[in-house]
């Protein structure tokens, strides 16, 4: 993979996710029932990957100077590490997806968990059997993360990234 390609994966991965709406639900919907019809949808979904809208909520970089203390969820994506071949052409990578969740709003309609939900969205838009968008992510596991006493985390590790033309 060239180092020129970096950017361009992860833009095309946040934008991506924005196509699924009921994703696009679980992370501006921050309601019991996330899923509630009476709620009205953003009128555009990219504003999620807009860092100048307040419904910004998928972002290329990990983490943040100042701690978020409204309740919420988010989304990460970037590249963790990567290793060079002797040509310095990167050899490998390691994408993260994160998904950071309130704790408040990890339960909703009482038989769904908020950042699962979320990771089976994740996984269906740009996983193996994603279909039509070219991106093939082959997710390696997840883990739990404790982020601080309000919000915890999931974290997705892909090795393996393909863009199909």
């Amino acid at each position: 993979m060239r180092l020129d390609s970096l950017s361009k994966n992860v833009v095309k991965v946040m934008k991506t996710l924005c196509n699924n709406e009921g994703l696009v639900k679980l992370l501006i919907n921050n309601q019991y029932d996330p899923f509630d019809t009476s709620i009205p949808v953003i009128k555009n979904p990219y504003d999620l990957v807009n860092p100048k809208s307040v419904n910004c909520k998928i972002k290329p970089f990990p983490f943040e100077v100042d701690a978020t203390t409204q309740d919420g969820s988010y989304i990460r994506v970037y590249y963790n590490d990567a290793e060079f071949n002797e040509n310095e052409v990167i050899a490998e990578t390691r994408l993260h997806i994160d998904i950071i969740c309130a704790k408040s709003l990890w339960l909703i309609e009482g038989s769904m968990i908020r950042p699962y939900e979320i990771l089976a969205r994740v996984t269906n838009m740009v996983g193996q059997r994603a279909v039509g968008n070219g991106i093939k992510l082959k997710f390696n596991g997840f883990q739990h993360l404790a982020v601080n006493e309000k919000f915890d985390a999931i974290r997705l590790y892909s090795d393996y990234f393909t863009v199909e033309t």
